[in-house]
């Protein structure tokens, strides 16, 4: 739903971490703790590859795919604490796994956390790998406006054109998020260059990955080998997995049916069957999936791409002086798709 000179890059492997209050009663070793992270940002196929990569025998998913473990340490949100709870529950999230040399979790919004939740995770994992997941901005703000409507976030009858009005607000603002603004903040954390640097500095190229979503959307084997190569892993496999799109917005026409829907989702009543998730989410589909809605206009694209000019370049920029040689084209030549 991820290459400058290093002097900060990851060092040796690091013990977990104890308790913020100095305790370490927990101590879990570290084959208990994951070590591959998709940090996000979410509406970006963080989903989708959560659900390819398990798929690997040498890959053992979270039981929960968003654990949001570290994001009280982000610096993003208003209501973060800046303190751990145990490592327990977290790392009973990965009681099913065994030897595979690799646990998985994907938390998008650990993308914005900054350098306080970044360092947390090099204390707390032993010697991480972290994919982050960027797409267009310009397309993300569409994204995330069509889900906060469907997940009924915001209201049915609000224009796009006011939804950037108050997006963009928060941004101009530096607003924090917080779960009132949250479906707003679609362009404050869009501006990617804030907050890549905070990961570029605490983690070398063997550890860090940046995925653009286009190229998962793409070519979803082509980009999966090439992550388990990066990981070290056989990818002689991957033709045979299964890519279905995850997480993937829809209108309805229902409101009580959608929120019935919406409720046993938010459950993860489903999340361990999918072979009855897949047909029952395509009945629902067809019995209360509304008609596709209207496209971005040309002057809410025009808009948004004038926000995001200036970020966009640094972000280019990061990019090119980290060693990534092939940009998206919204990077490469100012085209949104």
């Amino acid at each position: 739903m991820t290459s400058l000179d290093q002097p900060n890059a990851a060092g040796p492997p690091q013990s977990p971490a104890a308790d913020r209050d100095g305790s370490d009663a927990s101590k879990p070793t570290p084959e208990s703790l994951p070590n591959l992270l998709l940090a996000g940002i979410g509406r970006a196929g963080s989903s989708s590859l959560f659900w390819y990569l398990s798929q690997h025998p040498d890959i053992c998913a979270s039981s929960v795919k968003e654990p949001r473990y570290f994001l009280p340490l982000s610096e993003a949100d208003e209501d973060a604490t800046g303190s751990l709870g145990s490592l327990d529950g977290y790392t009973r999230l990965f009681d099913r796994c065994s030897a595979e040399p690799f646990r998985m979790e994907a938390t998008p919004h650990y993308f914005n956390g900054g350098g306080r939740l970044v360092d947390g995770i090099r204390r707390s994992l032993p010697d991480p790998h972290v994919i982050l997941t960027l797409r267009d901005p310009v397309t993300r703000t569409w994204s995330i406006y069509r889900a906060a409507m469907s997940i009924l976030q915001i209201p049915k009858d609000l224009s796009f054109e006011r939804y950037i009005d108050r997006s963009e607000q928060l941004y101009l603002s530096a607003a924090k998020r917080t779960p009132d603004n949250r479906p707003y903040w679609s362009i404050r954390g869009a501006v990617y260059a804030d907050y890549l640097p905070a990961w570029f500095e605490r983690f070398a190229d063997d550890r860090l990955r940046v995925q653009y979503f286009e190229d998962i959307v793409a070519d979803p084997p082509g980009v999966v080998a090439e992550t388990c190569r990066w990981l070290g892993l056989d990818d002689s496999g991957v033709s045979g997995f299964r890519f279905s799109v995850e997480n993937r917005t829809l209108g309805f026409r229902n409101k009580t049916l959608h929120r019935v829907a919406l409720i046993a989702n938010r459950q993860g009543l489903l999340r361990e069957r999918r072979r009855l998730k897949a047909p029952l989410r395509a009945l629902y589909q067809a019995l209360n999936m509304g008609s596709q809605q209207e496209k971005m206009s040309d002057d809410a694209r025009a808009r948004l791409k004038a926000i995001f000019a200036e970020p966009n370049q640094r972000l280019a920029s990061l990019l090119a002086g980290r060693g990534y040689r092939r940009l998206p084209s919204w990077l490469a030549d100012g085209d949104d798709n």
